[in-house]
């Protein structure tokens, strides 16, 4: 929907264990740019208005002195889950924010077209798939914002997720929605394939795809 006022929510508080404690926020692409100015500047192009990006320790003094122009929202314990990170971005949200991409920082790899067509579907919960896979960003729409807000620490947004009805499954010929670095071997490849897929999505929203199989638990 154009005119939507669609914010972003970039997830930037984990520790990096499984790169061996590594911040992923400022791992650089090709052309030097860190991965969260990559996703600040994706986003924006994509359409989103506002963006939030979450950090916490044990890196959050070195993101606060890079970050520019965005709120900054604190999880003063992210190994708690990623749904703590996603908790601490939609409290900071301006009041006019009408929907939300909730957006890890390791999968920067996202086509701004991409973004922009996500922003723009009609939906209420928009999953971009790429062959059949769920990955990121994923919008959510305002009135679910309370709602997942008062889940218990202990669940999960793939919890809340599995089984809600109006979720749309959104085709994407962009794999940069499903690429996340986890391992100096993704990093390599994240990088090796970095501009090779780039384009807007070229086929029709379906619902009635595989089940929902996003990986919402990394920190």
């Amino acid at each position: 929907m154009r005119g939507r006022v669609t914010a972003a929510i970039i997830l930037a508080a984990g520790a990096g264990r499984r790169l061996g404690g590594v911040c992923k926020a400022l791992l650089e692409d090709k052309e030097g740019k860190r991965f969260v100015e990559r996703c600040i500047a994706t986003a924006r192009a994509g359409g989103a208005r506002h963006i939030v990006v979450v950090v916490g320790p044990p890196f959050e003094d070195e993101l606060r002195d890079v970050l520019e122009g965005v709120t900054i929202a604190s999880n003063a314990q992210p190994e708690r889950g990623m749904l703590t990170s996603v908790q601490a971005g939609l409290a900071v949200l301006d009041p006019t924010v009408e929907a939300a991409l909730v957006w890890p920082v390791d999968m920067p790899f996202v086509d701004a077209l991409t973004v922009r067509a996500i922003v723009e579907a009609t939906g209420p919960i928009i999953q971009p798939t790429h062959e059949g896979h769920g990955g990121h960003p994923l919008r959510v729409p305002r009135s679910a914002f309370a709602e997942i807000l008062e889940l218990p620490e202990e669940s999960s947004l793939r919890d809340w997720l599995r089984g809600r009805p109006g979720i749309v499954r959104f085709p994407v010929a962009d794999a940069g929605v499903l690429r996340d670095v986890d391992s100096a071997a993704d990093l390599d490849s994240a990088l090796a394939a970095d501009g090779a897929t780039g384009r807007a999505p070229d086929l029709a929203a379906d619902s009635d795809e595989a089940p929902l199989a996003l990986d919402l638990d990394r920190s």
